[in-house]
C-alpha cells in the first residue's frame, strides 16, 4: 500500500526468542502498522551479535587460572555463524537506516519506480540496485564504520589475549595440561551451533549501539561489500515496509553472504583444531587469543571493506539500560525506543 513520501518511518520488531514485546517506533500521529518493520528474527541476530561482540570485546587477557580460561573460551565461542552474519547485516541496516539522505533516497525511488511493492520486489532479486540510490555512499560508510569499529575491537583483545600466552608461561598453573581437554572441546564445539537468545537488555543495547555516533563514517569511494550491500537492501526493505515477519522467507537471500560465511566457517574450523591439539593451558590462551577472538574479528573487518579503516573509533560504553536515553535522533526524526 502506498504512502505519502512525508509519512514518518516506524521500526518494530517482536522478539521471537522472549515473550516481551521490544520494539522501535517513531513519535507521530499515525498508527504502528503505518510504521517499518524487520523480522523478529532478524533484531534477535543483530541482537544477539551486538551482545556477543560487546561481551567478548570486554574480555580480560589477565588470567589467573584454568577456570579463567575455560570462561574466556566460553564467552568467546557463543556464537553461531548462520546467526552471527544474518546479525552482523541487521545491525548494518539499523545503521543505515540512521542516515537521513539514504532514507529519503528510497523514498525517492519508490515514487519513481510508481510502486512500492514492485521496487521492493527488484531489490530482493537485484540488492545493488540501492548503490544508485541517493545518499547510498553515506549510508554504506555509517554500516562499514559500525561493523570495522567493532571487528577492530575484537581483533584487539584477541591480539592482547595471545600476547598473554607468551606471558603467562612463567606461572606455573599455566604448563600445566587441561585436566579435561576434550571436554572443553566439546563445550565449545556445543557453544559454537547453539543460536544466541537475546535478553530483553541485549535488545536495549542493540538500539543504543547501532544508533550511535561511532557508528557513522562516508566512504570516498563506493565499493561496498557483499555484507555491506545486503545491509543496505534491507534497510530499503524495511523503508519500504516489506520487511515484516511474513517477509523472511523472501529477504533470506538478503541475510546471507557467502564469503563472511566461509570466512566464519574457518575460524572455528581452526579453532576447532587448535585447541584439538593443545597441551597445557597456554596453549588454549593462544588458541583463544588467535582464533576465537582475532579471526572473528578479521572476518567482520573483511566484512565491512577497506574503505572503513581511517573511520574506525572506540566501541562506545554501553549505557546502562535504567540511564538509557528514552528518545535517540534517526535520521533527523524523533526515535521513541519502548519495551513491554
Amino acid at each position: 500500500m502506498k504512502h505519502p513520501q512525508k509519512c514518518r518511518a516506524a521500526i518494530a520488531c517482536v522478539a521471537l526468542s522472549s515473550a516481551a514485546w521490544v520494539g522501535l517506533a517513531i513519535a507521530d500521529d499515525g498508527p504502528a502498522s503505518a510504521g517499518v518493520e524487520l523480522p523478529g528474527e532478524v533484531v534477535a541476530a543483530a541482537s544477539a551479535f551486538s551482545a556477543y561482540v560487546e561481551q567478548a570485546s570486554g574480555l580480560s587477557s589477565r588470567f589467573s587460572g584454568g577456570e579463567s580460561v575455560a570462561q574466556a573460551l566460553r564467552a568467546s565461542a557463543s556464537y553461531e555463524p548462520a546467526q552471527f552474519q544474518e546479525g552482523m547485516i541487521g545491525f548494518g541496516a539499523l545503521a543505515a537506516l540512521q542516515d537521513g539522505r539514504f532514507v529519503n533516497g528510497v523514498e525517492a525511488a519508490a515514487n519513481q519506480a510508481g510502486s512500492r511493492q514492485a521496487l521492493a520486489q527488484r531489490i530482493a532479486a537485484e540488492p545493488t540496485i540501492v548503490l544508485r540510490f541517493e545518499g547510498a555512499a553515506e549510508a554504506a560508510g555509517r554500516v562499514e564504520a559500525a561493523l570495522h569499529v567493532r571487528g577492530a575491537s575484537l581483533f584487539g583483545v584477541g591480539s592482547d589475549v595471545k600476547q598473554a600466552a607468551y606471558a603467562i608461561q612463567h606461572q606455573v598453573w599455566s604448563t600445566v595440561a587441561v585436566a579435561d581437554g576434550a571436554g572443553r572441546l566439546a563445550e565449545v564445539k556445543a557453544l559454537s551451533v547453539r543460536r544466541r537468545v537475546p535478553s530483553d537488555g541485549d535488545n536495549a543495547h542493540l538500539i543504543q549501539a547501532a544508533t550511535s555516533p561511532a557508528a557513522s563514517g562516508s566512504a570516498d569511494e563506493l565499493r561496498p561489500t557483499g555484507v555491506v550491500v545486503r545491509a543496505l537492501a534491507l534497510a530499503a526493505e524495511a523503508d519500504l515496509g516489506a520487511a515484516r515477519n511474513d517477509d523472511l522467507p523472501r529477504l533470506q537471500p538478503l541475510l546471507a553472504d557467502s564469503s563472511t560465511a566461509d570466512c566464519l566457517r574457518m575460524s572455528k574450523l581452526n579453532l576447532y583444531q587448535c585447541m584439538a591439539v593443545a597441551g597445557p593451558q597456554y596453549e588454549d590462551v593462544f588458541c583463544l587469543g588467535q582464533h576465537a577472538l582475532m579471526d572473528t574479528g578479521q572476518c567482520m573487518t573483511k566484512a565491512a571493506g577497506e574503505t572503513a579503516v581511517a573511520m574506525a573509533s572506540p566501541v562506545p560504553a554501553p549505557i546502562p539500560q535504567a540511564e538509557r536515553p528514552f528518545i535517540v535522533p534517526v535520521a533527523r526524526r524523533s526515535l521513541v525506543s519502548t519495551a513491554n
